[in-house]
């Protein structure tokens, strides 16, 4: 019988700001963890946490692991990716002693809410139900758009997202009420990104996701973790301030809706699995200095791991990638494998993009910015494949 905890944590920010160009808290960010336990004790660990990214998630996955009691390669780390959250830096990125002192408080308030989010979920363990649900969503839409310079970012309605949410709910045997819901969609979470307040302040937000997870713990119990479903390629279908409680608000209704019309998943026990997997590499260019354009020199050099992690829950398996990639790579990856598949991405780090083949033809924004040559898509998308098929 399969066990599982869930518990969140305020990330305290008090000190840290202003640091990595934020200034203020405009709404709170959060570690949310989920703990589960196989019949035979044996333990396993998600961690999101509400940032932009995490390229080396190494010391939380240790903290994490620490906490759960269970091995650092049983923990999957995850980002909400809002885009209105605070990085930390190397130190030799950055300018100043003050900048450093806060870079360093920053990763300890992070390990701390770590630690707490973890300790809560085991502490609230208990034998579960599960139920997987797919419903409709609308928040999402393509942001690849083409102007007369080249391709750039930007709303395309006619460009293709997968607009669909995809959830599991996790109830207690025995009283029934709700554990964990993890949802995901294939958008990046952008409303907000580089609003500011009257006195020109730049706010920290978890972004509309945060205000989707706060509802839906309202609306069911338990504690909703939003993971980033293949968004390379997709971002809000609104912007600013009055967006955030709007989108906040319908993402939380549908993933409600969906949840409704929910399909038992009989499980006994979750199986984790890895694999690395080599790509070719590719020269690029300076990120200051990417523009639209109609003419760009793709130099493929060298190879480019990327770590692939697969989790099967029953008839659900979830592949986790590090690479941000395609909606239609997401799409094409759940109509191709066997059972409920789902696919998460910037899963126990970051790679910045890996893009379809189309990409490299129009110039995209995210083809010039990936360390993925041409092709990658396939690669990852074979090796993704053969590991379900495993």
């Amino acid at each position: 019988m399969l066990s599982i905890g869930a518990g969140k944590a305020q990330i305290d920010l008090g000190g840290v700001l202003p640091f990595d160009g934020f200034d203020v808290v405009r709404d709170p960010l959060h570690v949310r963890a989920v703990v589960f336990e196989n019949s035979d004790g044996s333990r396993a660990c998600l961690v999101s946490v509400d940032a932009t990214s995490m390229r080396d998630d190494t010391p939380l996955r240790g903290i994490a692991a620490k906490a759960v009691c269970c091995e650092p390669e049983r923990v999957w780390t995850s980002v909400t990716h809002t885009f209105s959250s605070p990085h930390v830096r190397t130190p030799e990125h950055l300018a100043s002693d003050e900048e450093r002192s806060r870079n360093v408080l920053l990763a300890e308030r992070l390990a701390t809410a770590v630690e707490l989010a973890c300790a809560s979920a085991v502490s609230d363990m208990v034998p579960v139900r599960l139920e997987v649900a797919c419903g409709r969503c609308s928040v999402n839409v393509n942001r690849d758009v083409e102007t007369d310079e080249g391709w750039w970012l930007g709303v395309n309605p006619d460009g293709f997202s997968d607009r669909s949410v995809r959830a599991l709910r996790a109830s207690a045997r025995d009283d029934d009420r709700t554990i964990a819901v993890l949802y995901t969609v294939d958008v990046q979470p952008s409303v907000v990104q580089g609003l500011r307040d009257v006195e020109g302040h730049t706010y920290v937000s978890a972004d509309f996701v945060g205000e989707a997870s706060r509802i839906l713990e309202e609306r069911l119990g338990g504690v909703a973790v939003f993971l980033v479903g293949a968004a390379g390629d997709q971002t809000p279908r609104a912007k600013g301030s009055g967006a955030l409680p709007e989108l906040g608000l319908i993402l939380a209704s549908e993933t409600e809706a969906a949840l409704m019309n929910s399909n038992a998943l009989p499980v006994h026990v979750l199986c984790l699995s890895s694999v690395m997997v080599s790509c070719t590499a590719q020269r690029r260019a300076d990120f200051h200095s990417l523009a639209p354009t109609r003419s760009y020199d793709f130099v493929p050099e060298g190879t480019q791991d990327t770590l692939l992690s697969v989790a099967r829950l029953g008839t659900l398996t979830v592949v986790g990638v590090q690479p941000e990639v395609d909606s239609a790579l997401g799409a094409h990856l759940r109509s191709a494998g066997r059972g409920r598949l789902e696919v998460l991405t910037m899963v126990n780090g970051a790679q910045k993009y890996l893009p379809c083949s189309e990409a490299y033809d129009r110039i995209t924004y995210e083809a010039m910015n990936s360390p993925f040559a041409r092709g990658s898509d396939e690669v990852l998308a074979a090796a993704a494949l053969c590991q379900i098929k495993e």
